[in-house]
């Protein structure tokens, strides 16, 4: 019996360990299988994470966030730093934004960059208000360069001198005899030339006024060195211009830096070519600028038939089937589209050439100004456009100039489809304002021209000031408001611009403040709704998960109620498709 006794015992205790073996191995391979099911179940990690943020997206979906991540060069996350955290890995570049505020990358919506190539190696002279000082720079800029080599530049404001008159040709031609000399005015409507340049430029006391140009000239005739509007084509156009100018790409470069170091990552440029040097840039590494570009048509009316347009439309398909595939390439996103057609239907206020619907307040022969061209060839040149393709952005300043361009739109047959746009809109019908949203164009305008003159009062009035510059107005009517610099003609600088379109003060006093915008609605017509007038809304222009990296850091956090200091506030750092382009701790370095 105890022999048998102890086999039974032995046998069940063999039983016990095997099964806790058994059951041991079980628990460790159950267990094993739950940390690869941990591992599997992890998001995918992010290459870079931002945390400790003050995120101003422009996406009305998630307004304002903590962190981001981002991934391959675009963002995979925005939101709480709870799950953000949780995309960390080993390889994961994890920055601290120390509370500061965070935005989309700017959109500039009208700039001119190709043209600001000619202040990078000419004479710049904005901001300066005695001509004595003008005619000093370009005598030293004479003396730097062999007889005969063009002189460019410019940016003056004649109305900021003592005498407010324009310059002429005289002036220049005792400081610079033997050099052309072409010097753009401030709103780049007037150029100012010397003698020698009028004779390069086959200039004579006989040359007809061009079409919506006037070439200035004397009691006698003779012509003073100031060509205004579309006279200025004159010199846009010349070979021997255009050959003086050079190859204009590593100038270019040096603009898309320096306006990097802005915050900006996308511009709507637009100027007399179709933008080649772009495509020039592409052919090599790119750049980190995103470009939907306006070609300012040559209205010449030799030069503007059915088969110019159908060149420019088959040009327009060549370079954006060609940017197209380089940006496949490079991998960033897009990088250049040739876009949209630019006309001019008015000058501007500061030279009375705007176009209006009642006088200027501070003539006294009823002087409405003068519109470039009629309606009836406005309303050609805006259906060639359409016909063949292309958005149209017209240049308006005058509220009849204005009347006349949103009469084109409504008119044109095969323009419904197209997103099409009115440039600065300075003064506006209140009857007009309404009808951005029912026929679907896009108010563009500036901020800082309504803030930084100190003539809008003496040319209008006081009465037509409250529809002037009225972003507030023309947004609550409807109105897909998108905001841009105007830059070389105006200050470039996106935190300048925020700030006078939520502040709107002038001289230390709010300025018709009705018309001011909050601050996250001046940063959606500078980010996200320019975005969508490209047709690139879907891959920039929000901090949004699946978009394009593009970012700026700002050098403090943007509280409610914005802070009085806004305008000159600073960019830190800039971000293209998830690469840092600028670092305002280390702004020479090539990033």
């Amino acid at each position: 019996m105890k022999k048998a006794g102890s086999a039974t015992l032995l046998s069940k205790a063999i039983k016990v360990t095997l099964i806790a073996t058994i059951m041991a191995s079980s628990f460790q391979a159950v267990s094993q299988s739950i940390e690869v099911i941990e591992r599997n179940d992890r998001p995918t990690p992010a290459d870079i994470i931002i945390m400790n943020a003050d995120i101003r997206t422009s996406d009305a979906s998630v307004p304002r966030a903590q962190a981001l991540a981002i991934k391959d060069g675009k963002f995979i996350a925005v939101g709480s730093q709870h799950y953000i955290k949780l995309l960390q890995d080993k390889h994961t570049r994890v920055l601290d934004a120390h509370g500061n505020t965070i935005i989309p990358g700017i959109i500039d919506a009208h700039t001119h960059l190709i043209v600001g190539t000619d202040l990078m190696d000419g004479i710049d002279l904005f901001g300066i208000k005695d001509k004595e000082q003008w005619l000093s720079m370009v005598k030293e800029k004479a003396a730097s360069l062999p007889k005969g080599s063009w002189i460019f530049g410019g940016r003056w404001d004649a109305s900021q001198t003592a005498d407010k008159t324009l310059p002429t040709a005289a002036d220049l031609d005792k400081v610079s005899p033997d050099h052309p000399v072409a010097l753009i005015d401030v709103d780049y409507h007037t150029m100012w030339v010397n003698s020698k340049a009028l004779q390069e430029l086959d200039i004579n006391d006989q040359t007809k006024n061009p079409t919506g140009g006037t070439i200035q000239r004397d009691s006698n005739g003779k012509a003073t060195g100031i060509l205004q509007e579309n006279a200025i084509d004159i010199y846009n156009n010349s070979p021997k211009v255009i050959a003086a100018q050079g190859n204009k790409s590593d100038k270019l470069r040096k603009i898309i830096h320096h306006f990097n170091s802005l915050g900006v990552t996308g511009v709507h440029d637009m100027w007399t070519n179709v933008g080649s040097e772009y495509i020039d840039m592409l052919k090599k590494d790119g750049y980190p600028m995103r470009v939907w570009y306006g070609y300012m048509v040559d209205t010449n009316e030799k030069k503007s038939g059915e088969e110019a347009f159908k060149k420019q439309a088959e040009l327009q398909k060549q370079m954006n089937n060609f940017a197209k595939l380089r940006e496949k390439d490079i991998g960033k996103g897009p990088m250049y589209r040739y876009g949209y057609h630019k006309y001019y239907m008015d000058g501007t206020l500061l030279n009375r050439t705007a176009a209006l619907h009642e006088p200027y307040a501070d003539t006294h022969d009823h002087f409405l100004g003068k519109p470039l061209f009629t309606q009836r060839r406005m309303d050609e040149l805006v259906q060639l456009s359409h016909k063949y393709g292309f958005p149209v952005a017209i240049h308006a300043i005058g509220d009849n100039a204005v009347s006349m361009a949103l009469q084109s739109f409504k008119d044109s047959p095969d323009g419904n489809d197209k997103i099409n746009r009115i440039e600065h809109i300075e003064l506006s019908k209140f009857s007009d304002m309404e009808k951005f949203a029912q026929q679907g164009v896009i108010p563009s305008m500036q901020p800082d021209h309504a803030i930084s003159g100190n003539f809008q009062e003496e040319r209008l009035g006081k009465a037509r000031l409250q529809r002037g510059w009225a972003w507030q107005s023309l947004l609550t009517a409807g109105g897909h408001l998108v905001f841009g610099s105007d830059w070389p003609t105006a200050k470039e600088d996106p935190m300048l611009q925020l700030g006078d379109a939520t502040l709107r003060e002038k001289d230390g006093r709010t300025w018709h403040g009705e018309n001011a915008l909050s601050f996250d609605e001046a940063l959606y017509a500078y980010t996200q709704a320019p975005a969508k007038i490209s047709g690139w809304d879907k891959e920039i222009g929000s901090i949004t998960v699946g978009k394009w990296a593009d970012f700026a850091i700002v050098d403090g956090k943007i509280k409610d109620p914005i802070p009085q200091d806004i305008r000159s506030w600073k960019i830190s750092q800039t971000w293209f498709a998830g690469e840092k382009v600028y670092d305002r701790e280390q702004p020479n370095d090539k990033l």
